[in-house]
């Protein structure tokens, strides 16, 4: 064998393992990388996405059974124990949701759960709805001597949301009527004990607020002072006899003759209560004709 031949030889013997030791020591490397690496942070969200999320919480509850969310209504609620207080009786600012929705409904329901008013729409709520004390045919809906909260629902995608108000109870109340008047109504129970024609032990202090108010009001074209008793039996003895007893008491308040104090009889069909009435207003802004 020549020496060229054997020199081609020993280097090809040469080349081959070297290839293998280098394809093996790259293999190794591989397997034992566990050293420290590359360092990568966290994720964060920025601060709209946390408050998207957070929004969104309320919505994740399900449509077929929506939590309910209670929140305080919120304002002077001392202002409705003070005699006939002025609506709104209930309101609901868009600032106390915060949640998205694309409709919505707002509902007034009574202590015995039933719907009174009700008012819908659709987009994001942009300003106060709130209920005055009338139901959905415009008549007057609200009685003295229950208690009112609103529900409003949002609803987006097919989920809901639901935010309710504390109760608020309504001894009295103001309400504008529909011919003008201005309806003063107290709850039976403030002025009378039960099944008697005696007043309970407050009820003077109900029936000077009756008196106050309607001293401030213009008179009546007759000069008479309009009352009405709303009782469940209008025939009945003793709906009578409180009848009589409240024109004498509420006429020694007013300092005029019992005779100018007219309390007429009314069937409860809203409740049981006592309302008094002031004319309208001679001013041409408030004229009803």
């Amino acid at each position: 064998m020549s020496a060229s031949l054997l020199l081609a030889l020993a280097l090809s013997a040469w080349a081959a393992p070297s290839k293998s030791e280098l394809s093996q020591d790259m293999t190794i490397k591989a397997r034992a990388a566990g050293g420290a690496g590359v360092q990568v942070a966290p994720p964060t969200a920025s601060k709209p996405v946390i408050d998207e999320v957070l929004r969104s919480l309320s919505l994740g509850r399900g449509a077929k059974a929506p939590a309910a969310e209670r929140i305080r209504t919120g304002g002077d609620v001392a202002r409705f124990q003070r005699p006939f207080p002025e609506p709104p009786f209930l309101a609901l600012s868009p600032a106390n949701i915060v949640a998205v929705y694309d409709e919505w409904s707002f509902e007034v329901l009574d202590n015995e759960g039933d719907i009174v008013w009700k008012s819908d729409g659709v987009g994001m709520l942009n300003e106060k709805v709130d209920w005055d004390g009338g139901g959905p045919d415009g008549r007057l809906a609200v009685v003295a001597g229950r208690s009112y909260h609103y529900r409003f629902t949002g609803r987006r995608a097919g989920r809901a949301f639901v935010v309710e108000s504390d109760p608020v109870p309504l001894k009295s109340f103001t309400h504008r009527e529909y011919a003008g008047e201005t309806r003063l109504e107290a709850d039976l129970a403030l002025i009378f004990e039960d099944g008697k024609a005696e007043f309970t032990k407050d009820a003077g202090t109900w029936i000077d607020a009756f008196a106050s108010r309607l001293r401030l009001g213009e008179p009546r074209a007759d000069g008479n002072y309009k009352l009405e008793l709303a009782a469940k039996e209008v025939r009945a003895k003793l709906t009578q006899a409180r009848a009589k007893a409240l024109g004498r008491r509420l006429a020694k308040s007013l300092l005029v003759a019992p005779e100018r104090v007219v309390v007429g009889l009314m069937p409860a069909m809203r409740g049981e209560a006592v309302s008094a009435f002031l004319p309208p207003s001679k001013g041409p802004a408030l004229r009803v004709e």
